[in-house]
């Protein structure tokens, strides 16, 4: 009788028990599957944020392209809303023109906001949250850029040249002006120097004269007297003996645009990130208001973008060493400091500010 009753009291203990571990089962699941219902509305409103701030992003980088013209941005913003799966509705473009000294470039600041639709939120009353993103564009010109060629170009022969028109880099003996070839010293003097600057480009930065942002190197240099043949011939011939086959004209290296614009062909940009170098054969060069007798100091003024053609119609032997260049009119971020936008030059770029 004693043994029977201890039975049945271990049997209700143990049914007792099973309920227990029974409801502790569904707490866990309930606790646990919220947590995994949070972790995956909080993952899409993450993503969502991110592909928004892309889509900003890429929209104001768009506009930019287009200033001053604010027409020209606000119907660009518009497209590239669009094309990025985003209703113009839910997006505002403001242009902010140029105004010297405060505002230095034209700039398109975009801002987005959205619903975003939660799944397991609306269970706990939760069905949707605003998410948004802003970014901010200017179109500028370099005020400051590093990468640069030992010589100059002529501010005067720019303004009266049009893109793809042959100048001349370096002058050889026929031209020369008393004592001057047109060659700076960026990076130093020496002629081991200059040929060095030739082959692989500047380390030492320079800035426009007046620039306005963050460029606060030199905007003077001095110019390097004597014709220097030999290291010139040597650092040009690494240039052109580098270049890919397939970058190695003008017709390759640049596109001309719809409107007329001049742009360099992504294969062939030697600015852009990772990769081979691109055509060795696209350089910077500093503009310069003039020349002197012999050696002095000089403001730059700005700096262009040109396709090294090589050497003159008599070669670089004995005294003669002319190196000839077409300006490319482009957009083209070659990683220059910003500076301000100057709408005669023939280098603009775009870049986020914000």
């Amino acid at each position: 009788m004693l043994r029977s009753s201890r039975l049945r009291y271990r049997r209700r203990c143990h049914r007792g028990e099973r309920g227990q571990i029974f409801v502790l089962v569904v707490v866990l699941i309930a606790v646990f599957g919220g947590m995994t219902a949070v972790a995956i509305d909080l993952g899409s409103f993450t993503a969502d944020r991110r592909d928004l701030q892309n889509a900003a992003d890429a929209i104001a980088l768009a506009a930019a392209l287009e200033l001053p013209d604010a027409n020209d941005a606000q119907t660009v913003a518009t497209q590239w809303a669009i094309h990025n799966d985003i209703d113009p509705v839910d997006m505002t473009v403001t242009i902010i023109p140029q105004s010297l000294p405060s505002e230095p470039n034209p700039k398109a600041r975009v801002e987005v906001e959205r619903d975003h639709s939660f799944t397991f939120a609306r269970l706990v009353g939760i069905s949707s949250a605003t998410v948004g993103a802003s970014a901010t564009a200017i179109r500028t010109s370099p005020g400051g850029s590093d990468d640069l060629m030992p010589w100059s170009v002529l501010d005067s022969f720019q303004n009266a040249a049009t893109p793809g028109v042959s100048l001349v880099l370096k002058y050889d003996s026929l031209d020369v002006q008393s004592g001057n070839f047109g060659a700076i010293s960026v990076d130093g003097s020496g002629a081991s120097v200059y040929r060095d600057t030739i082959k692989y480009g500047s380390d030492d930065f320079l800035c426009v004269a007046g620039a306005s942002g963050a460029c606060s190197y030199p905007s003077q240099i001095d110019l390097q007297t004597g014709n220097m043949v030999g290291p010139t011939r040597q650092g040009t011939d690494y240039r052109l003996e580098q270049t890919a086959p397939a970058c190695d004209t003008w017709e390759e290296v640049v596109a001309v645009n719809p409107d007329g614009t001049q742009g360099l062909r992504p294969e062939c940009n030697p600015f852009l990130s990772g990769g081979d170098r691109g055509s060795l054969r696209v350089i910077i060069i500093p503009v310069v208001p003039s020349l002197c007798n012999g050696s002095c100091t000089v403001e730059i003024t700005e700096f262009a973008l040109f396709f090294l053609e090589g050497y003159g119609s008599d070669g670089c032997t004995g005294n003669s060493c002319e190196i000839r260049g077409r300006f490319i009119d482009s957009n083209t971020n070659y990683g220059a400091l910003a500076g301000t936008y100057d709408p005669d030059s023939y280098v603009h770029f775009v870049r986020l500010v914000e």
